[in-house]
C-alpha cells in the first residue's frame, strides 16, 4: 500500500476548506447577479473564484511540498501569490465601480476588511494555537469568516429604481 506523506496537514486542510467555501460563495454571487447589480457583482464573483483557486494552490503548496522539486515548488507559490493579488484587484474594482453602496453593505465590507487585517496580523506574527495548528491555519480559518462577511457585502440587493424615482 502506498502512503502519501503530507508536509503540513492542518495547513492543507484549512486551505482546502477555505477554497471550497469561497468557491461556493463565488458561484452563489455569480448566480445572484442581475441587471441592477451589473458588472460589480460579476467582478465580486470573479474575485471570489480567483481566491478559491489561490487557496487550492496554497493548500497544494503547503501539503505536498515533498512531491515537488525546488523550482516547481517556488513556481506554485508564485502562482498562489499572483492569484491572491488578482483576487484583491477584482474585489477592489468591484467596490469602486458599484454605483450605490448601502450602509448595510458598508458594515459588512468593513467587517470583512477588518477581519482580513486581523488574520494577516496573526499570520505575520507567527502566533500558533498548537504545535499542529500554526499561524497559517489560524489565518485560513479567520479568512473563511472574512470572505463570508465580504460575500454579504456583495450580495445585498439594492431596491430597483422605477421611472417615478428619477428626478
Amino acid at each position: 500500500m502506498t502512503t502519501i506523506e503530507i508536509s503540513e496537514p492542518a495547513t492543507l486542510i484549512t486551505d482546502y476548506v477555505l477554497s471550497i467555501v469561497v468557491l461556493i460563495l463565488g458561484i452563489s454571487l455569480f448566480r445572484a447577479r442581475d441587471k441592477t447589480s451589473g458588472k460589480s457583482v460579476l467582478l465580486w464573483s470573479i474575485g471570489f473564484l480567483t481566491a478559491a483557486a489561490a487557496a487550492a494552490a496554497g493548500g497544494t503548496f503547503h501539503g505536498f511540498a515533498f512531491y515537488f522539486g525546488a523550482s516547481m515548488h517556488r513556481s506554485l507559490w508564485n502562482v498562489t501569490v499572483a492569484l491572491i493579488a488578482a483576487s484583491a484587484g477584482f474585489v477592489t474594482v468591484a467596490v469602486l465601480i458599484q454605483s450605490e453602496v448601502t450602509n448595510s453593505q458598508k458594515r459588512w465590507l468593513r467587517g470583512g476588511i477588518l477581519l482580513t487585517l486581523v488574520g494577516v496580523a496573526i499570520q505575520r506574527s507567527g502566533f500558533s494555537l498548537a504545535a499542529n495548528f500554526n499561524y497559517n491555519d489560524l489565518y485560513h480559518c479567520i479568512q473563511t469568516v472574512a470572505f463570508y462577511l465580504l460575500f454579504r457585502a456583495a450580495l445585498i440587493k439594492r431596491p430597483p429604481h422605477t421611472v417615478l424615482d428619477r428626478p
